[in-house]
């Protein structure tokens, strides 16, 4: 079944190691991998490599090649369960791994012996990978292409177990990352679809939208992102580019609908007029980049940066309802403000 690089034959009893990769191969071309995903109905093919030191450095060995015969030998570890190796794959196989990554989700969250916290953490994490993928390597735009499959599985496990927003968030990272935060709205928008019993084409819409409305931001120099101190004017200006960025990026791609490019344009307008990158008043905003921009400031509040602490669920909805009143559609907040319930 399995995975890529040069040939090596490795046995976990302490087979002999043919060839390994360059040390700066190893560290630019390989991805870690949850070796839970290779399942026996898959028929994607790749290399798998294990990580190892020799004489100090990090080498990348293959475990399996992509062969036919050598998917036995992979499919023999995930059976035991008793292997402590990572397993890795080169990076251009990263889309065929998040295609079998999602099929073999679609067979967990079937399965009612497994928790819902197991299958909605597996979800998340895949999403953070295909995130993390596109904003910190610099991977094609196609990569975002993985992250349509993603939100499909993640609306099946949502509607088929009745998720909410509490149980999201136990889920969701507390630190921030452009890519982390981009799974999280993309969570929270999916669920207030679920909530609101929008069409399942609209809440799958509105949660690849919310994981995608920071697209823009990979045209941004990463040192005025992650800047720790208050943005100059001139810095200000340049974050605000992402919006048109963003929307520029995915109508560029022609695969998406008006409504998910609108949400990467469109999440920093306020209600009451003065946001931007257009100035758009009240419903000239689109509905799902209205929904998105209430889960984008909430998300933006509950988790750590550098420079301050996340508040707490009602601390955040407090400020918004306070303090930022006129930047939202009431109606949409107020739903949010609802559907947190007990998780306050």
């Amino acid at each position: 079944m399995i995975i890529t690089g040069t040939w090596v034959l490795f046995s976990f009893s302490g087979g002999q190691v043919k060839s390994a990769i360059d040390k700066d191969q190893a560290e630019q071309g390989f991805r870690k991998i949850d070796i839970g995903f290779l399942k026996a109905e898959s028929t994607e093919l790749y290399d798998v490599f294990y990580r190892t030191q020799v004489f100090g450095s990090p080498k990348f060995v293959k475990f399996a090649s992509n062969h036919p015969s050598h998917h036995e030998k992979v499919l023999k570890v995930i059976a035991s369960g008793e292997s402590t190796e990572e397993f890795y794959i080169h990076e251009e196989d990263l889309i065929k791994y998040h295609q079998q990554a999602t099929q073999s989700l679609r067979t967990m969250i079937s399965n009612p012996q497994i928790p819902l916290k197991k299958k909605t953490q597996k979800i998340y994490d895949l999403s953070k990978e295909v995130m993390k993928e596109f904003f910190n390597k610099h991977a094609s735009e196609k990569i975002l292409r993985s992250s349509e499959e993603v939100m499909s599985v993640m609306d099946q496990c949502l509607t088929e177990n009745g998720a909410g927003f509490h149980s999201i968030s136990l889920i969701t990272s507390k630190d921030y990352y452009t890519y982390t935060h981009s799974v999280n709205v993309g969570l929270f928008c999916m669920t207030y679809g679920i909530k609101t019993k929008m069409g399942q084409n609209d809440t799958r819409n509105l949660g690849l939208g919310g994981m995608l409305h920071d697209v823009g931001k990979v045209k941004i120099d990463s040192a005025v992102i992650n800047k720790n101190g208050k943005l100059t004017p001139e810095e200000f200006r340049v974050i605000q580019g992402h919006s048109m960025h963003g929307r520029e990026i995915l109508e560029s791609m022609r695969c998406y609908e008006s409504n998910v490019i609108r949400m990467a344009g469109e999440h920093h307008e306020r209600f009451n007029g003065g946001g931007y990158p257009d100035g758009l008043v009240g419903e000239e905003i689109a509905y799902f980049a209205r929904i998105c921009k209430v889960m984008d400031v909430y998300d933006a509040l509950t988790t750590r940066r550098t420079y301050k602490k996340a508040l707490a669920p009602i601390q955040a909805l407090t400020i918004m309802k306070k303090e930022m009143e006129d930047e939202f559609d009431l109606q949409i907040l107020d739903n949010f403000v609802k559907f947190m319930g007990p998780g306050l």
